[in-house]
């Protein structure tokens, strides 16, 4: 594996890097699929905001979590790592509680919002587990199959499974089965984009949680214990899916139908009020140049006659 690379006489952690070009993929992906989305401004910067605010608050989350089932499997308090779906609980319904709290466009339909963001964290997701490959932590079981992969001398992996060389004995490379599936999730997401992008929320939760689910079973690394037969995150997947399938219900109107009518509410309510800001602007523009043309009316530039014919067009726009 490449534990680290050398660029220009720096040594650059290969994991970092990764995690790196999957933020840039996050943020890059989010600006090209929204830009054609009608958006207004403020709406638009609201959600970049708080985009990057989501990222101290996963870090928060994975770490948290991730030295919760480690205490809970040692006995004592235990810390230092992060994971994945530890961040993901926390950090998907503090997205959306703030999309419907703060950003004007999205109240009452902060899900649907959420979902533009999704390619892009389904791909810096795919790239982030390249960079858990090659620094060779979240590997899988010892397996006799082609897919055996070896790790190098003191990696995570060579010291849980020592071979005769030092490196580890063939274990399932299940980083990169889950950046294949990180990376085909991303491709059905914009090859379809058109069709399900505002359900992108539901069909993540839904897939990723039963993909996560299964893969836990070739998983060899150690991420902690629940107190019971299933991983954390297997437990994780499983809400996941749960709140998936709920939401896919709600959409329907199957379900929380109080809320969903609150929502309706709330939709018009923001409609109405991106409305009136657009045509509040509009008004403030052609009153701007009206005072221009004044200007120019009392600088010479223009004649009276230029003058009121131009105020007439403007005064019945407004």
């Amino acid at each position: 594996m490449f534990p680290h690379l050398h660029i220009l006489g720096f040594q650059i952690p290969t994991y970092s890097f990764m995690m790196f070009i999957g933020v840039v993929a996050m943020f890059g992906m989010f600006l090209l699929l929204t830009r054609k989305k009608g958006i207004e401004k403020r709406s638009f910067n609201r959600m970049l905001f708080f985009l990057v605010l989501c990222l101290p608050v996963i870090y928060i989350s994975a770490f948290f979590f991730d030295a919760l089932f480690h205490s809970i499997e040692e006995g004592e308090l235990v810390y230092g790592g992060i994971t994945w779906l530890g961040g993901v609980i926390c950090v998907f319904p503090f997205a959306v509680f703030c999309f419907h709290k703060w950003v004007p466009q999205a109240k009452g339909r902060a899900v649907e919002f959420f979902s533009y963001v999704l390619p892009g964290i389904v791909l810096g997701h795919g790239f982030g587990r390249l960079g858990c490959f090659f620094g060779g932590c979240c590997y899988g079981k010892v397996t006799d199959s082609i897919f055996g992969v070896t790790f190098p001398k003191d990696s995570s992996a060579a010291l849980k499974y020592p071979g005769p060389d030092g490196r580890s004995l063939p274990v399932y490379p299940t980083q990169l089965f889950e950046a294949l599936f990180e990376f085909l999730l991303f491709a059905f997401m914009i090859i379809f984009r058109k069709r399900f992008e505002k359900y992108f929320m539901q069909v993540y939760m839904i897939a990723y949680g039963c993909f996560r689910f299964s893969i836990e079973f070739l998983r060899g690394d150690d991420r902690g214990s629940t107190g019971f037969f299933l991983s954390p995150a297997q437990i994780f997947s499983i809400l996941m899916v749960i709140a998936g399938v709920l939401l896919v219900l709600f959409e329907k109107g199957l379900v929380f139908k109080k809320l969903g009518e609150k929502c309706k509410v709330w939709r018009s309510e923001a409609e109405a009020n991106v409305e009136k800001a657009r045509v509040e602007k509009e008004q403030t523009g052609e009153v701007r140049v009206l005072k221009e043309l004044y200007d120019l009316k009392t600088q010479g530039i223009i004649t009276e006659e230029e003058f009121e014919k131009k105020k007439k067009d403007i005064l019945d726009r407004l």
